[in-house]
């Protein structure tokens, strides 16, 4: 398994910062040359530590949809019914995240709509779908005040992938 190490760490951070960074410019910021650059860079990319690129996009467009917070209750726990309804709720657009969870409930989706009515759509089309869902809780997501998938530098030091002289 790779260990990372500083440089690793500040590929990960920058990356997660500036995903459309050339490659020239990482190197820069590294104060690498380009050759050891891209290598580390191929490195985590191989190792599966960086999954994938995309873009993020504005609060402006996102402005023009409503998120809800729902919270699942299934009817049984029995052998199956957690691969029918993950299964199921993969098929379904507005579901932006689904998170398996212990406690009280079952599971935590985040659902993105259009407004109240595609979340009454949405929730139709789930309970016809029959995927075992005993009930649902909606929270109507009025301000964000902290929405990132990035991950602090400070936390990636505390990985487990992370050389132990940095720790």
């Amino acid at each position: 398994m790779h260990k990372l190490d500083e440089r690793d760490i500040q590929i990960l951070v920058i990356l997660q910062k500036e995903g459309r960074i050339t490659k020239t410019a990482l190197a820069e910021k590294l104060n690498l040359s380009l050759t050891p650059s891209w290598d580390r860079l191929q490195r985590l990319e191989e190792a599966g530590i960086i999954e994938s690129y995309g873009a993020r996009l504005s609060s402006s467009f996102l402005d023009n949809f409503h998120l809800v917070i729902t919270e699942v209750e299934l009817e049984s726990h029995k052998q199956g019914q957690f691969a029918r309804f993950e299964e199921a709720i993969l098929g379904f657009d507005e579901v932006l995240s689904c998170w398996s969870v212990g406690g009280g409930l079952d599971y935590i989706l985040k659902v993105l709509v259009k407004d109240v009515t595609g979340y009454q759509e949405f929730i139709k089309r789930v309970l016809k779908a029959d995927i075992g869902m005993r009930r649902y809780f909606s929270y109507a997501v009025l301000n964000k005040i902290k929405d990132t998938d990035v991950i602090p530098e400070g936390l990636i030091k505390k990985s487990d992938l992370v050389k132990r002289s940095l720790t």
